[in-house]
């Protein structure tokens, strides 16, 4: 089977594959505003989170690479700029059309010869034993059956291969979502407050050992700093229960205005307080090998 397609022809030959993940939620409609979200990060230390797990992996240029819900291409492009992987062995999968387009344009604008395909990560259109390896970043938390999707991600890595999935931690204070849970509340803004996520830093060794006999987790820790409430909302008004609250019809236009405005305003206190705004950065990666039968 065909994996993909040339970039610059991705909207002409796509594979089809099941229902995009836009359609259900705006946010994941396209991959620009994700896109701004990571370019946006800068972490004190000045670390990037996509080269440090790169880093952890036993790459080689010739490997032929899966990147299994690959968003804009955030892992993608390092793993082929900065680590030497060859940009045609590189194939990119999302179940967004929207998503997969942003890549197909992020890699025509750096001339990869990358390929991409239409897919859900339960059910991917691929081989057993297709691949050196296989990532999975901040994505698995998004499956309806994360199991399911782990195992099929077990089944088209190579014997020999290996599997890197990202994700955050749940013990952390999070200022932008303390900030936007508080605003919705003053504003009187119904909401579900989710729970701790089906695939963290916290429960992800367990879930990826039903697939992998060998797990490693490794944390990533780190800080951002904002030093001004314009800084911080900018970064606000890129993350997907913003963009997803605005999107919605039934909420009054009135107080979506209200809301970064109210945000804004908690930054602005807490800078006054402190000098700054400190983030905390607690995430990682797992490293799997051996796939299980």
């Amino acid at each position: 089977m065909r994996a993909g397609t040339d970039a610059t022809h991705m909207s002409e030959e796509v594979v089809t594959g099941n229902t995009a993940a836009g359609v259900l939620c705006p946010y994941y409609g396209s991959g620009q505003q994700l896109k701004a979200k990571h370019e946006g990060a800068s972490m004190l230390s000045g670390r990037k989170l996509e080269t440090w797990a790169l880093a952890q992996l036993p790459l080689h240029s010739n490997a032929k690479v899966l990147d299994a819900g690959c968003g804009w291409g955030r892992f993608t492009w390092p793993l082929i700029e900065q680590f030497g992987l060859i940009s045609s062995n590189a194939i990119c999968s999302d179940s967004s059309l929207g998503m997969l387009q942003t890549a197909a344009d992020e890699a025509a604008r750096r001339t990869h010869q990358s390929s991409f395909v239409t897919a859900d990560i339960q059910a991917l259109p691929f081989p057993a034993r297709h691949f050196d390896g296989v990532m999975a970043n901040h994505v698995l938390y998004h499956l309806s059956d994360i199991q399911a999707g782990v195992r099929e991600l077990a089944r088209v890595v190579k014997e020999d291969g290996w599997l890197l999935a990202t994700t955050n931690s749940d013990d952390i204070r999070v200022p932008v979502l303390d900030f936007h849970y508080a605003a919705l509340d003053k504003l009187g803004i119904d909401y579900v407050r989710e729970a701790s996520s089906p695939f963290s830093m916290e429960n992800g060794k367990e879930i990826l050992g039903h697939s992998f006999k060998k797990v490693v987790c490794i944390y990533f820790e780190d800080e951002t700093l904002h030093g001004s409430a314009d800084e911080f909302l900018a970064k606000y008004k890129t993350i997907g229960r913003y963009r997803n609250l605005v999107a919605q019809k039934d909420i009054d236009p009135g107080k979506k205005c209200q809301l970064p405005v109210l945000v804004r305003q908690q930054a602005e206190d807490e800078i006054r307080k402190q000098g700054e705004l400190r983030s905390p950065v607690r995430m990682g990666a797992f490293v799997c090998r051996e796939p299980l039968e």
